[in-house]
């Protein structure tokens, strides 16, 4: 895993996943004064169950990268 940027392989989801937090940021900025429609609420919903799903799925795969070459070294 050395070489300059070690956590390189896992760039594309480190994109995606600032992508939703924007998206969501965004989506609740423009959030009616009088409060969320149901339109609203199904957007939030779908952009933080997609987030959850990728952050997930994103610290397996770095338990199951780095973690494995700490517990090799020791």
């Amino acid at each position: 895993m050395g070489g300059v940027d070690p956590t390189g392989t896992m760039s594309r989801a480190h994109l995606e996943i600032a992508h939703l937090i924007r998206l969501f940021v965004r989506l609740v900025e423009d959030l009616p004064a009088d409060g969320p429609g149901p339109e609203d609420l199904r957007d939030l919903r779908k952009t933080l169950y997609a987030l959850d799903a990728l952050l997930r799925l994103h610290f397996a795969q770095e338990e199951e990268d780095y973690f494995s070459l700490l517990d090799a070294r020791l």
